[in-house]
């Protein structure tokens, strides 16, 4: 089994197990991003850090892993109980033509979808002196468009996709849960077709919530566990794991990531791998499995009411 980390590169802190996207917290990437490689090292893992253009310059230097690019359309605020945050890239909206104020990419025409892409390529190469290839699209959004402009600038894979999972503002709904990476119809970005451009979905869990250290608060370590066993059993030849570098600055998720790499690394056959390694597998049939879940159970809905009762 391949497996590969991606990680949704921005400025963040972490409060009550809630990551807050604070542009002035910029320890969410130069302290995040060393203390997640440092975890990564002790298991050989490869990791590819999508970089938002804003924080190319606090990347830390002398990182040996992979760079990718990750587009925040647009300048809105958000809040979070007592804190409030501006979701969008402060590059992009000093250096492209943005109709509008939407974190929504996909709400954005082809041409201002082109640049932005277009702007953080050339922007990450100028300072990592490396052509990303690898694209995430902030709150998973994309449509047929950013495929579109994905291709016309050469970007050869996309880790954007929650599969089967729709909100507001994506839609990856078409997709099955446990999803295997391929390339999109021209007119349909979520059924198989021709384009260059590779899609790999992020792994899920059932009865759904994509697999990251971020929803284990929710869910519990265990139930993430129960997903890893879930697809390798059935011998699917990929597990992808996503996260947000910010998360990496609390001592909590630091843990959680550990021991969950830890957990993989007992496996045999496993192969950590860049997002830019990954090519299409042979088909396979996945179906939902219950039985890796089913002791699971009783520690997870443990784990809720906990939560529920003390908030952590």
């Amino acid at each position: 089994m391949d497996i590969i980390i991606v990680v949704h590169t921005e400025f963040g802190f972490v409060h009550n197990h809630e990551i807050i996207y604070n542009k002035m917290a910029t320890e969410g990437v130069s302290k995040g991003v060393p203390n997640l490689v440092k975890i990564a090292n002790k298991y050989e893992a490869k990791i590819t850090f999508a970089v938002m253009p804003e924080v190319a310059k606090s990347f830390p230097k002398d990182i040996n892993h992979e760079i990718g690019l990750h587009i925040h359309a647009g300048w809105e605020e958000f809040r979070s109980g007592e804190f409030t945050y501006h979701v969008g890239d402060r590059y992009l909206r000093d250096h492209c033509n943005q109709s509008s104020s939407s974190t929504v990419l996909r709400g954005y025409p082809y041409n201002e979808q082109l640049d932005m892409i277009q702007t953080g390529i050339d922007y990450l190469y100028d300072i990592f002196e490396e052509k990303p290839t690898t694209f995430v699209a902030g709150r998973w959004s994309i449509d047929n468009n950013t495929v579109k402009a994905l291709t016309k600038t050469r970007m050869e894979r996309d880790c954007s996709a929650p599969a089967h999972a729709k909100s507001s503002y994506y839609d990856w709904s078409k997709l099955p849960r446990i999803c295997m990476p391929y390339h999109p119809d021209e007119y349909d970005y979520q059924k198989r077709g021709n384009d260059p451009l590779l899609i790999i979905p992020i792994s899920q869990m059932f009865p759904k919530g994509i697999v990251s250290p971020e929803i284990v608060p929710l869910v519990g370590l265990s139930w993430m566990k129960a997903c890893f066993i879930e697809y390798i059993n059935q011998n699917i030849p990929i597990f992808h794991i996503c996260l947000h570098s910010p998360c990496m600055t609390d001592p909590f998720f630091i843990s959680v990531m550990d021991e969950f790499l830890h957990f993989i690394s007992t496996y045999h056959d496993i192969h950590f791998k860049f997002a830019s390694e990954i090519q299409e597998y042979n088909p396979v049939n996945p179906s939902t499995s219950f039985s890796p879940y089913a002791p699971k159970i009783f520690e997870t809905v443990a784990h809720i009411i906990q939560k529920s009762i003390y908030g952590w």
